[in-house]
């Protein structure tokens, strides 16, 4: 049975949430502190079937910036994350997770492990809450396998202050022009999800709302080179009940005017939203661990 370990303690906010949507998608869960992650890789190195979750929250407050401390005290165990990684095994992060993540240099990840790209403070300074609408990126046709079957553009909830993403520069700037190696290297390999328009489009940074922190080229997500390691700045833990879609408001008139009772309105809700998105995805992950790890 895949197992998923769930890290939590330290600012960590979303533990809970993740926990229940890897048991709704059938993996066996257990709770990690993020103190014995080395502790874990250790122990179950060279094996398969396991998914390392790095949930939201402001893990050690965000000082020196979202993620970076976590980054800093995670930096002796990243040779044995991405050969995690490498074993078939997924490590997946949520917002706080998908910062860490990516301060740490696995994402979107390079043969020297350099921090390519960074994710800071939202343009204009808010703490931005709000469903954002969101398409996984195709190359040769294919999406990630988290997103197998999902056709649709979908809605995920953001709720974060620095999730602008920028490419590096050694003078500081975030001039795309000045770092067009590294930018073409993302765009064209390592993007997971794009912020879009309701037409479909990819929302640039000036395209607020649609785009809520001014991520450069609408990228939402980053995947590795082994699709194995991968994150965005949505929660898709708090999108795995019917309740929690944005449409769900809607979808509840629309049988009620039909005249279906509220006890029998789950079924109708099945048929008006289908699977809860985030549902979906955690289902996804689980059964691409399962496949590589021969189950």
């Amino acid at each position: 049975m895949v197992k998923a370990y769930i890290t939590y303690g330290q600012g960590i906010g979303c533990d809970k949430e993740a926990a229940l949507a890897y048991r709704l998608a059938g993996a066996e869960v257990e709770k990690l502190h993020f103190s014995q992650i080395g502790e874990l890789l250790k122990r179950i190195k060279g094996t398969q079937g396991h998914i390392l979750n790095f949930s939201g929250g402001f893990l050690h407050g965000d000082v020196l910036g979202a993620g970076m401390c976590a980054a800093n005290e995670l930096m002796p165990q990243r040779d044995a994350m991405r050969a995690f990684a490498e074993e078939g095994n997924v490590i997946y992060g949520q917002c706080n997770g998908f910062q860490v993540l990516v301060k740490l240099g696995l994402l979107p990840g390079n043969e020297k492990d350099l921090q390519t790209v960074t994710l800071t403070h939202n343009i204009g300074g808010m703490y931005r809450v709000a469903p954002i609408l969101h398409l996984p990126e195709r190359r040769e046709g294919k999406v990630h396998f988290a997103f197998e079957g999902i056709t649709e553009l979908f809605y995920l909830w953001c709720r974060h202050g620095e999730g602008k993403l920028v490419f590096y520069d050694p003078h500081g700037s975030v001039d795309l022009t000045t770092v067009s190696d590294t930018h073409e290297r993302v765009d064209t390999r390592h993007v997971l999800l794009r912020y879009v328009t309701p037409e479909g489009k990819v929302a640039v940074a000036e395209d607020f709302p649609h785009n809520p922190n001014g991520s450069a080229l609408g990228i939402a997500g980053l995947v590795d080179a082994t699709g194995n390691i991968f994150g965005h700045m949505a929660h898709t833990e708090t999108s795995i009940q019917h309740w929690q879609d944005v449409r769900h408001g809607d979808a509840m008139e629309i049988l009620r005017r039909r005249g279906v009772r509220a006890e029998d309105r789950e079924t109708g809700l099945e048929e008006l939203l289908g699977i809860p998105i985030g549902l979906q995805i955690f289902r996804n992950i689980v059964q691409h661990v399962q496949r590589n790890a021969g189950e």
